[in-house]
């Protein structure tokens, strides 16, 4: 059994503030040593269930936040960034299951600890009318390999937008969120016991037929993105096929998750 473990830093032990995540902040050393931590303590928990192969991709800014000489030395480690895939690199590398470490609640959640999609330009992100936040959209990609998401970890507010997509899904609450900068944060050496635990579970459901299904989008996908500022829709209508929807939203019709993934993209980094 392979599997990929996608992880992000938001919602890694420890972690309230952009400080943390901000590779030119003095506070970033502490928790990219954390995030290491988090993720070496889920691939314990996923080997010991009998987990083949762990790929690891680092989903956080430019992707090169692990400390790879602190990594499980049974780990495989994507550095960098270039991927069609994004924050999903790897998923095309024939995996069978799929756990989102150090995840956040989508933009506009309350109580939910640094909550954004994607970048704090965008307000939402809407599939066929849906909202979803960066959760969603890479569980979406996930489905579309036909692979499952069988675990998450971050705050509270994560957990429940994650069961509220994929009911059977194993989360690993690693904090409790107060507001948007602040949460109950367990010591490290509680968190990562937790989260080894919980790899093990959701492995061991996967095995026995007990996991939820991979996410399916039905295609034709509509796509749309509301952002801050309406000369941001008007930039990012300028991508071919797209529309602008309102004063502050842009939208396309896809084909297919590919598609709709890489309009949504090219959208953000035409702002």
């Amino acid at each position: 059994m392979k599997i990929l473990i996608a992880c992000d830093m938001e919602g890694i032990t420890g972690v309230t503030r952009w400080e943390h995540c901000d590779s030119t902040h003095s506070e970033y050393t502490r928790f990219r040593k954390l995030m290491t931590e988090d993720v070496n303590a889920v691939a314990d928990g996923a080997f010991s269930a009998g987990v083949d192969e762990i790929f690891v991709g680092d989903g956080h800014n430019r992707g090169q936040n692990l400390l790879i000489e602190n990594l499980d030395h049974r780990i495989a480690y994507n550095n960098g960034t270039f991927s069609p895939w994004s924050m999903m690199i790897g998923i095309d590398q024939q995996i069978d299951a799929v756990m989102l470490i150090g995840y956040h609640a989508k933009a506009g959640t309350g109580d939910a600890i640094l909550a954004h999609t994607w970048s704090k330009e965008v307000l939402d992100l809407k599939i066929n009318g849906s909202s979803m936040g960066e959760f969603g959209l890479n569980a979406m990609i996930a489905g579309y390999f036909n692979i499952p998401v069988i675990m998450v970890s971050g705050d509270q507010a994560i957990a429940a937008e994650a069961e509220g997509l994929l009911p059977e899904i194993e989360t690993a609450i690693v904090k409790q969120a107060f507001g948007y900068f602040s949460g109950c944060c367990p010591a490290p050496e509680q968190t990562q016991a937790l989260l080894k635990q919980k790899a093990r579970k959701a492995v061991e459901k996967f095995l026995a037929g007990e996991s939820s299904a991979p996410l399916k989008i039905a295609a034709p996908i509509d796509i749309e993105v509301e952002f801050h500022m309406p000369h941001m829709a008007e930039a990012a209508a300028r991508m071919p096929g797209a529309e602008r929807r309102s004063g502050r939203s842009v939208g396309m019709i896809c084909r297919n998750v590919p598609e709709a993934f890489a309009a949504f993209r090219t959208m953000c980094n035409l702002i």
